[in-house]
């Protein structure tokens, strides 16, 4: 008795231990031997999973033609590893196998049905595909999306002679109109066509894409497989409509699987402008992905389409958009040319916070334009000025303070102290403020002041306090004061009174410039008596 021979009485055994290791050895040395089939189709029969798997991979090996009648029963077994082993093995016929395949999938049912199509999948090649294909047809939804599912790797792995024969199968199965009410079929048949990735397909997936009675399951594997069509050339204007007349779509899933494939491409202006519509969609969701896929985008045109959702639409959209646009350079000239524009006051420090951080990529042009509008509403005594200011601000501070300077000057050469006032105090929260433009605030603080010589009164006087820092700045307080045509010699000895009391030696220089001015007049006595009294004379 042969070796082998021996092995296959193991086969017997009463031992199933010596069953399976009997199947193992036989499968390891491709055992041809007569009887070992029979044997070993004989083991599928046992009921027993681990001698059925190790059988089936036996087979595999030596040849599981004769065996056919045993295996295709265990492509429904309740043990994952048997129907897969069994898949393998049917599979290892090789495609002679495919008209029997064929006979049994008529009549199988739906466990089976997939398992036959992971047969045929698994055999690849042109007979196998069109038999895979054609099944689609009476296949329920789940079982045909992993039909296609299952070809992948098949599909992926041809070579040009194959790809080209499966995609001339699986267009004829889309083509044919008894097929087309199957929406599950259609769906799995075009998640092939995506596993092509050929350009050829895309006037075929086009026609899914756009059809708003088309199922949304069938326009979304369309969607998809675009998506994979298109990943060498750049999308033609006919495919962007396509994509955003899907995005538009009600069911959610396909929108968003739309505009997932519309971020993939390799778009230009053209497609960001058709995006704008879709970014104030009344589904909040799909605006938010759309808003949010642009400030991803990036570049001048996204950020103009982003610049305008945050100006015109309501806070949740402009919300959305002011993060999307967060430190990007290029949105600062749509920022500044929306700030020229827009009236609400509140959307309008929005914008300014937004631009903020790339205030100094503000055009020049438009910085001049914001100062001039800062500029206007200030002199006007008009709101609205806050924020273009503080935008230019940030940009050019050094451009504002001159502008805010000659501002104040023609608002004092107009006697309109207190707006002069006002504009010259924001130039003393920069950081190009001088000791003359402290004084001239202080100047007009004074000019306006009750002028009280009580302590109390001088401890809470504003011109007094600015005066007594620029003295200890060394700023010659006492001769600004004296060449100050808008102060008269009542301002002169307040100042030289508190100057006084506060032991200062410019007090002494003022009240006895006042004395000299003032003569004889009651101020002038005043002055000489409060420089008596400082003397101890």
């Amino acid at each position: 008795m042969s070796e082998i021979q021996k092995i296959l009485g193991l086969l017997k055994s009463e031992a199933i231990e010596k069953q399976i290791a009997a199947a193992i050895v036989l499968g390891e040395l491709k055992a041809k031997a007569p009887g070992t089939v029979e044997a070993l189709a004989g083991s599928l029969e046992s009921g027993v999973p681990l001698l059925q798997l190790h059988a089936l991979e036996a087979l595999s090996r030596i040849g599981a033609k004769k065996a056919l009648p045993q295996i295709f029963p265990l492509l429904s077994s309740s043990e994952g590893d048997v129907r897969r082993a069994a898949t393998h093995a049917i599979a290892s016929v090789g495609a002679e196998v495919v008209p029997q395949i064929k006979a049994r999938i008529a009549q199988a049912h739906e466990g089976e049905r997939r398992a036959l199509d992971a047969v045929l999948a698994e055999l690849g090649g042109k007979d196998a595909f069109d038999a895979l294909i054609k099944g689609l047809a009476s296949s329920d939804p789940d079982a045909a999306k992993a039909a296609a599912l299952a070809v992948r790797q098949q599909v992926k792995n041809a070579d040009g002679l194959k790809r080209r024969s499966y995609l001339a199968a699986t267009q004829k199965f889309l083509s044919e109109k008894k097929n087309k009410e199957n929406f599950g079929a259609v769906a799995a048949a075009l998640k092939i066509l995506g596993y092509l990735e050929d350009e050829k397909t895309i006037p075929t997936l086009l026609t899914y894409v756009v059809d708003k009675k088309a199922h949304a399951s069938v326009r979304q594997e369309a969607v998809i497989a675009l998506r994979f069509a298109l990943q060498k050339g750049k999308p033609t204007a006919k495919v962007v409509d396509a994509l955003v007349g899907a995005a538009e779509a009600d069911d959610r899933t396909l929108a968003q699987t739309a505009l997932h494939t519309l971020a993939t491409l390799s778009v230009g202006d053209e497609v960001i402008k058709r995006l704008e519509k879709l970014a104030g969609h009344p589904d909040l969701e799909r605006a938010r992905f759309v808003i949010e896929q642009l400030g991803r985008m990036g570049g001048a045109e996204a950020c103009r389409v982003l610049a305008k959702v945050l100006v015109t639409l309501d806070k949740r959209y402009a919300e959305i958009a002011a993060q999307a646009l967060a430190g990007k350079d290029d949105a600062a000239a749509p920022l500044a040319k929306a700030l020229l524009e827009i009236k609400d006051r509140d959307r309008a420090w929005v914008i300014r916070g937004v631009i903020k951080p790339v205030a100094k990529k503000v055009p020049a042009a438009l910085r001049k334009q914001l100062t001039d509008l800062a500029v206007a509403r200030l002199a006007k005594g008009e709101l609205g000025w806050e924020a273009p200011l503080e935008v230019v601000r940030d940009a050019d501070v050094a451009a504002l303070v001159l502008a805010l300077r000659e501002l104040a000057g023609k608002l004092k050469r107009a006697k309109n102290g207190d707006k002069a006032l006002t504009v010259l105090r924001l130039v003393l929260k920069t950081d190009k403020a001088t000791d003359e433009d402290r004084y001239e605030v202080a100047s007009l603080e004074l000019a306006r002041s009750a002028r009280d010589t009580r302590p109390a009164s001088r401890a809470a006087d504003e011109s007094l306090r600015l005066l007594g820092q620029l003295s200890t700045r060394g700023f010659d307080v006492a001769k600004a004061l004296r060449k100050d045509r808008a102060l008269g010699l009542e301002e002169l000895y307040y100042v030289g009174f508190h100057f006084a009391e506060e032991g200062h030696g410019a007090g002494e220089e003022l009240l006895e410039e006042v004395v000299k001015k003032a003569g004889r007049a009651k101020l002038g006595k005043m002055a000489k008596n409060k420089l008596a009294l400082v003397r101890g004379e």
